[in-house]
């Protein structure tokens, strides 16, 4: 059995197909894993999250640019633009593993120009990919879609693992640095971890160009090309069409009632609200004051649960809406035990315990893999839809994000959480 699923298939085609999805975001995922390590010596601190969630939402230029580029010239080429994504991509990595740690002196400030200008660029090939790597792939059989899904999902897997390995170091120490008829003073001296940021960047710059280089043999190999199939010459049937009316029952055997059409929209909106915008701007808050440890691993472990929790999808095919509802409640809960334990930075409960380290890696574990699993539900459950309901599905994401992101920079703006420092005890203030 096993050997005629292979005889159907080209595995060297499914390997370029992997290696094509793990370029979509890796780039951004690699970025956020490196943040306990980042955030030490950004100026921006413990804000650092905020601000790259934003720049996020700003990529959401791309898929603009690119929807309008199809539309008014008709000789932009799918192939083309992902060469030049990919490339740019890859090349901002590389420039960014000498330059993440360089400033710049803006509006009475210093900010950290090179990691989030590069950032930008990382994240504009991340949410484009969204609207042209995976459709694209519908040049070939379907077979390989799912090997691009699994690159899409070891785009935030893959970083995690190295960064596990590169660990942090340890938590961070005070010395005393007083001269001899000053006053007291201690510094923060953090332990170096195995390699550095540089050489986790130079890594993540080559994974980005081996996807434009296995992208490059799926359009120009002999091999790859004979896998391709001929599309079909209208797309009127496909689950996104813009031209079909909201549909809530229709006669393809698709059925939902209005009001769960818009109970499950307004779910993905809040969970990603949260887990797009609010939380990942807040996990510093919440974590740090643990120890860079408990952060370092909050980061990586949390950033594995929402793939690892996505996969549940090939178990569960079609999840209950009354199971999404009593998910989306336990993350509400678990949402506002981080905001709590945000709130109460630079002192929250636990502090200076094991158990305290161990809770908030769990809560973190736990409420990303739910907001997970409550996407890959939701999504599963308008697939099948014949009109919008994916596209509005899409809609919801992005508004939530956008709210969730602003939201959240503003809070953060306004120094409503406190930084912690292990000195402060020390030193009375």
């Amino acid at each position: 059995m096993f050997g005629q699923k292979l005889s159907n298939r080209k595995v060297i085609v499914d390997l370029l197909a992997l290696l094509f999805g793990v370029g979509s975001w890796v780039g951004v995922n690699g970025i956020y894993v490196q943040l306990p390590l980042l955030i030490n010596t950004a100026p921006e601190g413990w804000s650092l999250p905020a601000h790259m969630v934003m720049i996020v939402q700003f990529a959401n230029l791309g898929p603009i640019l690119y929807t309008l580029s199809t539309k008014y010239f008709t000789y932009t080429k799918d192939h083309y633009t992902i060469y030049g994504l990919l490339g740019a991509g890859s090349l901002s990595i590389f420039v960014l593993a000498f330059l993440y740690d360089k400033s710049s002196y803006i509006f009475g400030s210093d900010h950290s120009t090179a990691l989030l200008g590069l950032m930008f660029i990382s994240s504009f090939v991340g949410c484009t990919s969204s609207v042209l790597f995976m459709p694209y792939m519908r040049n070939y059989r379907e077979i390989y879609l799912v090997s691009y899904l699994v690159g899409e999902g070891l785009s935030g897997f893959l970083p995690s693992i190295v960064a596990l390995i590169q660990g942090v170091g340890g938590n961070p120490e005070c010395v005393n640095v007083t001269k001899p008829g000053s006053e007291i003073k201690f510094e923060t001296q953090y332990p170096e971890p195995r390699f550095s940021s540089r050489a986790f960047f130079i890594f993540l710059g080559s994974l980005l160009f081996l996807s434009l280089a296995s992208f490059v043999s799926l359009t120009k190999t002999k091999v790859a090309r004979g896998e391709r199939v001929k599309l079909p010459s209208s797309t009127e049937t496909l689950p996104t069409d813009m031209n079909a009316p909201p549909s809530y029952k229709t006669t393809s055997g698709w059925a939902m009632s209005k009001q769960t059409y818009f109970y499950l929209l307004g779910m993905m909106a809040v969970v990603c609200i949260l887990g797009n915008g609010m939380l990942p701007s807040l996990q510093s808050y919440s974590c740090l004051p643990y120890g860079n440890v408990a952060y370092h691993l909050t980061v990586t472990l949390a950033s594995m649960a929402g793939p690892l929790a996505m996969c549940l999808g090939f178990v569960i095919k079609n999840p209950k809406v009354k199971l999404l509802s009593g998910l989306m409640a336990l993350t509400l809960i678990l949402s506002g035990l981080v905001f709590y334990l945000a709130a109460e930075s630079p002192t929250p409960p636990l502090q200076h315990s094991w158990l305290g380290e161990f809770l908030v890696v769990i809560l973190w574990i736990l409420v990303c893999g739910f907001i997970g699993f409550i996407k890959m539900g939701i999504t599963t459950l308008f697939r099948p839809d014949p009109g919008r309901g994916l596209y509005y599905t899409g809609v919801a994401t992005q508004i939530g994000s956008l709210v969730g992101a602003i939201t959240s920079y503003t809070l953060v703006k306004q120094e409503i959480f406190q930084s912690y420092s292990p000195c402060q005890a020390l030193t009375g203030h």
